[in-house]
């Protein structure tokens, strides 16, 4: 099997977790060890197999190897939208739309649960979205938007520019579209409270990059930098890293999206938000900002996709997409001209051709599992938790529902590809100008 050649060690800083307490040390893999499964990726779809899994097979030895800290990589750089529903513009196909939705739906119920079991302090809250459009795209993606949960029969009201002026303080917006049914978190807390809540017979290693991944016999070894895992079944849930173990190569393409952060706002600076309620807003365009104030009085700012083939995103560029940052700010908050932003990060997922799933048995004993598209915590909890029961033989209607997806197809070569995507990314850029 290939030999990773890329660790996944971002250098630049997840705001999200920066804001929390400092974690307990890293337990590192070390010396040589004998489980049953091993799970690669401490990610929301890791996660999930591991929760799953460990209860399933509570005799089982479960090892969890994550390169950084749970928390730290994708899953916890995320905007913390926790969606039940999400759609940019008519869907391809409603029946296909109505089948994520019962995946989103299972995803968002799973994670719901945890937080409340485990009482995971992650400020989880039932805000629900607004969607905001602010130019002739955002304009034209609302009604859309509007329209797909009218088909789907979902909760769903309009904002006037003056009702969104009350809630969030800005007349950017032309108008806005509340939807029900969602959540909104800090990501890293989430992923921390359920890394710190994995049933006894999962062992969790940090800090733990795999440098080679082979087989022995019936048998898979998986070496880290400073020990050996020998499993009879593994896991591969590494994100965007996948295709680093030779699952998916050329069926998905990895792309980059940007944060920041400020420090708590003051008084004065929430006065110009119009209220210190917590809220969350998409865009509706496809290239518009996506904006929360958070429950500890934080705003913050993502935008911009980019092809990002050799992720992680490198800390010099994500210091130059800051000021892009600061620059949608004013655009929306003039008043908030001394406020600066205490963190800025990118974070990597993944995108299919077809929507279609990477997700099952790719040799005997070897699994694997993506999360692509959009909605890729709740979906990608409910993908994890469906493979541990597809490894037990677990049926359920969700079950066959996943298995029914088609498989991820083929992208075309390089560069043939960075051209296409340059090309569309650029016709979005251009037609969401005024979503910034």
């Amino acid at each position: 099997m290939p030999r990773p050649s890329i660790i996944p060690r971002h250098d630049d800083s997840n705001g999200w977790w920066k804001t929390l307490p400092p974690p307990p040390p890293a337990k590192l893999l070390t010396g040589r060890r004998r489980v049953q499964t091993a799970i690669v990726g401490a990610g929301i779809c890791g996660i999930a197999v591991a929760h799953r899994l460990g209860r399933l097979r509570p005799s089982d030895e479960i090892a969890l190897i994550e390169a950084e800290r749970a928390g730290f990589g994708a899953s916890g750089r995320n905007a913390g939208f926790m969606l039940n529903v999400h759609s940019h513009g008519p869907p391809k196909s409603a029946d296909i739309l109505r089948r994520n939705m019962q995946l989103w739906e299972g995803g968002l119920s799973d994670l719901r649960r945890m937080a409340r079991e485990f009482q995971i302090d992650c400020g989880w809250h039932e805000f629900g979205r607004i969607y905001g459009s602010a130019g002739p795209d955002g304009e034209k993606h609302i009604d859309e938007i509007a329209d797909t949960l009218e088909q789907l029969g979902l909760e769903h009201d309009w904002m006037s520019r003056d009702v969104l002026e009350a809630r969030i303080g800005t007349r950017f917006y032309r108008r806005g579209l509340y939807a029900a049914g969602s959540a909104l978190v800090n990501p890293a807390a989430l992923m921390r409270g359920l890394a710190r809540h994995l049933p006894a017979n999962v062992s969790l290693f940090e800090e733990s990059p795999v440098v080679e991944f082979t087989t022995k016999g019936d048998a898979f070894e998986v070496e880290t930098e400073a020990g050996r895992i020998t499993a009879d079944r593994v896991v591969l849930a590494a994100g965007v890293f996948l295709r680093q173990f030779g699952i998916a190569s050329g069926r998905y393409v990895a792309m980059a999206t940007y944060a920041s952060l400020t420090d708590p706002l003051s008084d004065g600076e929430l006065e110009a938000l119009g209220s210190n309620a917590p809220f969350g807003l998409l865009a509706s365009s496809e290239y518009g900002a996506t904006i929360r104030l958070t429950n500890d009085k934080r705003l913050f700012f993502r935008n911009l996709y980019e092809f990002s083939p050799n992720a992680p995103t490198p800390a010099p560029r994500v210091k130059r997409i800051s000021k892009r940052h600061r620059s949608g700010m004013l655009n929306r908050w003039p008043a908030l001209r001394d406020t600066r932003f205490a963190y800025s990060w990118g974070g990597t997922m993944a995108f299919t051709r077809n929507d279609g799933a990477i997700f099952g048995e790719y040799a005997p004993g070897l699994y694997a599992v993506l999360t692509s598209d959009v909605s890729p915590m709740t979906r990608a909890a409910a993908s994890g938790r469906l493979l541990a029961d597809l490894m037990e033989g677990e049926e359920s209607d969700l079950l066959s529902l996943q298995l029914g997806i088609p498989g991820a197809s083929r992208l075309p070569p390089r560069p043939f590809l960075d051209i296409g995507i340059a090309i569309r990314r650029g016709l979005l850029h251009a037609a969401a100008r005024k979503e910034f």
